[in-house]
């Protein structure tokens, strides 16, 4: 934590009830396994745990109070409303104490991946990112809670799994860059349409700071809204096409790499893009433009898209035992992930191609739409054969089927392990499906 705060303090800035002696706190965790001496503890009431339950044995272990909203007898403790908003208050008092830059990152696809990308490209700085999936009203907090001395820049990743959700995360990252990726149907569930995602994704520039600048994708149908929101601030944009101020032409997609010619301002420059598909292209302008936004020069920072991204779940090529080329894309999945992973895969130089597909989520009434219409599109791609994982994903698989394609309709991931475990180096299997199918175990199966 970047500097120690004593509870008289945290109530002012909750708006709380000190019911304890004004002691100072040196760490702030929600967690009674990481509590150590000198720490705040969190009281958080989850769907399978109340954090109220553990109050006592944080103070046994060293804690010097609990944040609660209700009365904790024989405790020391600061009374607040509610504990997760506390939480983010105090993490953005953190935040504000803080002298370097903070960029915040959502959109229905890619944030992780240019989170990721734009971390590992700032030579010679210390960088704070958001690690994992901490990407909602307590993972945020706990990452800028992370904050120390030594770091120069933070990279802060930010999800929803309800409206309302980023206009919190807003306000405790509080970003000196914004960039939004775009939004797509990846969430329809308790948002209702696209236009409700991109309502929700565009208080991330809301809740930015006056001075910031925003960074986005042109090509987006709500990029006129979002640009809107700005209010003032200034915009940088990026897409295919000259409308953007950054925009990429004459491109090359291969099986593990992609080229381009960036054009910015009148200058063009050929870059090398480390990662495989047009969507990665995208996710590359926007880490360029985050650079430059934070002082770095145009023809400098296209360099650093040459080094690929390294994050485990997100078109991670593995060789199984029998040397196939098995593309671990299961970290997460929304249509058009699969779509661009679909693209990957059909890129690659083997005589067939498979995809095993679970389940989307969080797609409410037009789930079974989406899941059919991904069949078609990997049809259309001539993707050889589909291997679908439970009831959902055979709906893509009928799509599929009746399109002329070749299906096995799996029940379980055991079962499509099974299928595609003997297949050897003249084929590429992709693993795609959302958290909540855990195509990950597929992916256990066949290499242990």
């Amino acid at each position: 934590m970047l500097i120690d705060m004593t509870l008289s303090l945290l109530a002012k800035i909750c708006d709380g009830q000190l019911m304890a002696d004004d002691l100072l706190f040196t760490d702030v965790v929600t967690d009674t396994r990481k509590v150590a001496k000198g720490a705040l503890f969190v009281a958080i009431k989850g769907e399978r745990f109340d954090g109220h339950d553990f109050a006592q044995d944080a103070i046994n272990q060293g804690a010097v109070a609990v944040l609660s909203d209700r009365d904790l007898p024989n405790l020391p403790y600061v009374k607040v409303a509610n504990t997760v908003d506390a939480y983010g208050r105090v993490a953005r008092h953190i935040r504000d104490t803080f002298h370097g830059s903070i960029i915040s990152i959502t959109g229905s696809n890619g944030k992780t991946t240019v989170k990721d990308w734009l971390a590992q490209s700032f030579t010679g700085k210390s960088v704070l990112k958001t690690r994992a999936n901490l990407n909602n009203q307590i993972g945020v907090p706990q990452t800028l809670l992370e904050l120390m001395p030594q770091h120069d820049v933070a990279v802060i990743e930010a999800g929803t799994s309800f409206p309302g959700e980023i206009k919190k995360l807003s306000y405790s990252i509080y970003a000196d860059v914004v960039i939004l990726t775009n939004a797509s149907g990846s969430h329809f569930e308790g948002f209702g349409s696209l236009e409700g995602i991109a309502i929700e994704k565009g208080e991330l520039i809301t809740g930015a700071k006056e001075t910031a600048t925003v960074i986005l994708n042109a090509d987006d149908g709500f990029f006129d809204y979002w640009y809107g929101l700005a209010a003032g601030r200034q915009v940088m944009s990026f897409g295919f096409s000259p409308k953007a101020q950054l925009y990429a032409k004459d491109i090359q997609l291969n099986a593990q790499s992609s080229r381009a010619v960036f054009c910015y301002q009148g200058q063009e420059v050929n870059v090398e893009i480390g990662c495989a598909g047009k969507h990665q292209i995208a996710n590359g302008m926007a880490v360029v433009l985050a650079l430059m936004a934070t002082g770095v020069v145009f023809v400098d920072a296209v360099k650093v898209l040459r080094v690929p991204v390294q994050v485990k779940g997100r078109l991670e090529r593995l060789a199984t035992k029998n040397n196939a080329l098995l593309i671990n894309d299961c970290y997460n999945a929304s249509p058009k992930s699969v779509e661009a992973a679909i693209d990957v895969l059909t890129m690659q130089p083997v005589e067939k191609t498979w995809l095993v597909l679970g389940a989307l989520g969080e797609l409410g009434s037009q789930r079974d739409e989406i899941h059919a219409s991904l069949g078609r599109y990997a049809n259309a791609k001539n993707v050889s054969c589909l291997v679908s994982v439970g009831p959902i994903a055979a709906i893509a698989a009928e799509a599929f089927k009746a399109a002329g394609g070749e299906v096995v309709m799996c029940q379980d991931h055991s079962e499509a392990a099974a299928v595609i475990q003997p297949l050897n180096e003249a084929h590429a299997i992709l693993i795609k499906g959302s958290r909540s199918s855990q195509m990950e175990n597929v992916i256990d199966i066949i290499m242990n």
